[in-house]
């Protein structure tokens, strides 16, 4: 039992139901404050950061208030995970712990892990990861364009909608690259092999962004009418991050969303763990999620999608990261980032010594 508690995995376990409760618990007062944030600044004020702050609140659902706080916890009950695992030593092997009964021995890894190294092309790395992931998926979004299943909104100011689509791709990859595929992975590497700790990782990653229930299980609006089965939660509730966790696993039980969005953000956490782990750095990482995020909230801005026939659902959803045809562009940039790392391998892996971090 001691050695059950004390085991890397029941730490990363520990820690990420730790991470659920907290943001369940504090999401509702986050939400509060950035309603009051947004009451304050809807006129404007003379701070230029506290406007562009309320901006995002006013634009923001009780769903996006959660995933923020999720992230939050994630990245403030890292600390503490980091000490207790003590990087610095080798970690107590799995096979004479309790979890060997549940890991096949091929799932654990003999070795202490992967450092992180900083290559003198990093940014170099960084800006191809960005053109490369970005230029394919708003390729395919030019050809759903064509394929008339998007348009064009009317007056697009193309500057406007890139300068703000920038935070958001720099944030988002930035912090979770960091969160996930530095920091998790590292440890899942000391843990697992690397097969096993990226798929892991990448099916942790696809969960914690599947935390979107459906407008046909949760409304957040009294003035939205309620669909038959829908629940309405309260978003000042005290409860109400619980309420939507009790809701998103309904969701898992519909196919149809597994299909378009869980196995496409799993191919995402698959590409981006690969990379990091043949790079043995973030550079790349980084630069595809920024890619994506920004390819994704760019075509957001300046196109609408059109109601399609159900039977064409499966080929494509709501938008570029649900359905087969986003998926079949994510294989692309699979094999063409595979075929980019081949040219970085006599550099990529350095042996890991006594002292280095994961």
């Amino acid at each position: 039992m001691i050695r059950l508690f004390n085991s890397d995995v029941t730490k990363i376990l520990a820690y990420l139901v730790s991470c659920f409760l907290l943001a369940a618990l504090t999401a509702p007062w986050i939400y509060n404050a950035g309603m009051f944030l947004s009451e304050v600044t809807a006129h404007g004020t003379e701070n230029t950061a506290l406007d562009w702050l309320g901006t995002k609140a006013r634009d923001a659902d009780f769903t996006t208030f959660f995933k923020r706080t999720l992230l939050l916890s994630a990245v403030l009950l890292l600390i503490p995970l980091l000490l207790s695992l003590r990087l610095s030593q080798r970690p107590a092997s799995l096979r004479n712990s309790p979890w060997s009964l549940y890991l096949p021995p091929r799932a654990i890894a003999g070795a202490q892990g992967q450092p992180l190294r900083n290559p003198p092309l990093g940014w170099l790395q960084l800006l191809t990861g960005f053109l490369l992931a970005g230029g394919i998926f708003f390729a395919m979004g030019l050809l759903l364009i064509s394929l008339g299943w998007f348009h064009w909104e009317e007056d697009i100011n193309w500057a406007y909608d890139i300068q703000r689509s920038i935070p958001a791709a720099a944030g988002a990859s930035l912090l979770e690259e960091f969160v996930f595929r530095g920091a998790l992975l590292g440890i899942f590497l000391r843990t697992f092999r690397p097969f096993w700790a990226i798929l892991l990782l990448s099916l942790l990653f696809a969960g914690l962004h599947f935390l979107q229930p459906g407008d046909d299980l949760a409304v957040f609006d009294r003035s939205i009418p309620l669909a038959e089965g829908a629940t309405y939660i309260n978003p000042e509730g005290s409860l109400a991050g619980f309420e939507l966790l009790r809701l998103v696993g309904l969701r898992f039980l519909d196919p149809l969303p597994i299909v378009h969005e869980f196995i496409t953000l799993t191919a995402i956490g698959l590409i981006l763990g690969f990379t990091r782990y043949a790079t043995s750095s973030l550079w790349l990482p980084i630069g595809l999620h920024a890619g994506w995020v920004f390819a994704f909230v760019l075509f957001h801005k300046v196109t609408k999608r059109v109601e399609l026939d159900p039977s064409l659902h499966f080929y494509v959803g709501r938008d570029l990261k649900e359905g087969l045809i986003p998926l079949a562009a994510l294989t692309i940039t699979a094999l063409l980032v595979w075929i980019y790392t081949r040219t970085l391998r006599p550099i990529a892996r350095p042996e890991p010594t006594e002292n280095s971090l994961p």
